[in-house]
């Protein structure tokens, strides 16, 4: 005959099991990083100039790029403050133009500074990772065009994210590792975009959901 009220001791065992499982579940979760910067509309952000070779302005929400000369490059800063480390993040959009293009993040610019890193894909399936600035006729690759599955080619939109603490720059695309490069040339600077043609103008990019967390 059972006793009513009572647990049996496994079960007793089991619950408390449970519960120290449920608890250090819950302590393991991570805690989301700090957002520093945030920008989505781009209405006082990233208002570069616009030139008769590449087209800077604000459209639907987002920021535009149109690199209308061939073998251009253009570039423009979206936060007025410095970062060290940080983890950054765009939307970026390759809206019309040949698929042999370049386009990405700019990071670290330093405001007294006249180069930066690039972390730059194009429409046809590369990544490279570059410093390139002000002073260079032809950037220096960190790491060279390599092709990935990880990027959606053409008229797509791809998720780029860099990570940078201190001297490790790790970069990925659509959520996924693609690798890290140890530079420590530039330990703070400011973040913003970059575009750029190769053998055709009229690239055209546009850039959504910037965000700069700690890392």
């Amino acid at each position: 005959m059972k006793t009513p009220g009572l647990i049996p001791y496994s079960a007793l065992l089991l619950i408390t099991m449970l519960a120290c499982s449920t608890i250090t579940n819950l302590a393991a979760s991570p805690t989301p990083s700090k957002l520093i910067f945030e920008e989505t509309e781009f209405v006082d952000t990233c208002q570069g100039e616009s030139t008769p070779e590449v087209e800077r302005f604000a459209e639907n929400g987002q920021f535009v790029m149109n690199v209308v000369s061939p073998s251009y490059i253009g570039w423009t800063e979206c936060t007025g403050a410095e970062y060290a480390d940080f983890v950054v993040e765009v939307d970026a959009t390759q809206v019309s133009g040949p698929n042999n293009n370049a386009y990405g993040i700019l990071l670290r610019y330093g405001l007294e500074a006249d180069a930066f890193y690039t972390f730059i894909i194009s429409g046809d399936g590369y990544y490279a990772f570059t410093i390139d600035g002000v002073n260079y006729t032809d950037p220096e690759f960190l790491v060279e065009w390599t092709e990935s599955s990880a990027i959606k080619q053409g008229a797509q939109t791809n998720r780029l994210k860099v990570v940078a603490v201190g001297s490790s720059l790790k970069y990925y695309v659509n959520d996924q590792l693609l690798g890290e490069v140890q530079d420590s040339r530039f330990s703070k600077g400011t973040v913003g975009f970059f575009t750029g043609s190769v053998e055709e103008g009229n690239v055209r990019i546009a850039f959504d959901n910037l965000r700069v967390s700690e890392p």
